[in-house]
């Protein structure tokens, strides 16, 4: 059995990568990690030449994604919320996906998949996004999850004195001690948010334990 996790961050060592490898340290079997930064995936043309064999006629890096998630049995997917949206990469992946779903059929239709969504609120706009486009690829969703991922405006150098950013938002304007004193917990600080990161990997494996 095998886990194809993505991960749609622009971030070397992002959250998002994270945990997709929690849960793969919870399952049982062969796991692969694919970063979509530095590949090449354009968005959806529209111009319907799948329609007729479900195959995107765009040659870049999407196809050999593709085929790895088509050969797997199970796709973890993790990407961030930038700007209220899941981020750029991550659209364009799903938004490809759209040649997988004609003249009846749904070619991922089955296939187990956890959605993981970088949001600063629970089932923001990329959990949403993420989940969104699994139902309408009919994929069997085991679980979905949030996690606040990165607070950016905690590491960018101004944000303790920007009234633009989450920094303010939530504290107003202060020190930079008194804006570390008060930053929100990282997700390996958080117990309990790695304890359910796990729980899902855990219930992931025993469905693809199941179905050997």
């Amino acid at each position: 059995m095998k886990v194809i996790g993505i991960s749609s961050s622009g971030r070397k060592n992002s959250y998002s990568t994270r945990l997709i490898q929690d849960i793969f340290s919870e399952v049982e079997g062969e796991t692969e990690l694919i970063r979509l930064a530095g590949k090449q995936i354009n968005g959806c043309l529209g111009c319907l030449q799948c329609a007729k064999d479900n195959i995107c006629v765009q040659q870049d890096d999407f196809q050999e994604v593709l085929q790895r998630v088509m050969d797997a049995d199970a796709l973890v997917f993790a990407g961030p919320n930038y700007y209220n949206s899941l981020n750029a990469l991550g659209l364009a992946f799903w938004e490809r996906t759209f040649c997988l779903r004609h003249q009846d059929r749904f070619l991922l239709a089955g296939k187990l998949a956890v959605a993981i969504g970088l949001d600063r609120t629970e089932k923001g706009a990329a959990y949403s996004h993420i989940e969104k486009m699994m139902k309408s690829n009919k994929m069997a969703i085991v679980d979905s999850i949030s996690n606040p991922g990165n607070y950016q405006c905690y590491d960018c150098g101004f944000g303790h004195e920007c009234i633009a950013g989450n920094v303010y938002a939530r504290q107003g304007l202060c020190t930079k001690e008194c804006a570390e004193t008060n930053r929100p917990l990282e997700y390996n600080e958080d117990k309990e948010a790695v304890k359910k990161v796990k729980a899902i990997g855990k219930e992931l494996n025993a469905i693809l334990q199941a179905r050997k």
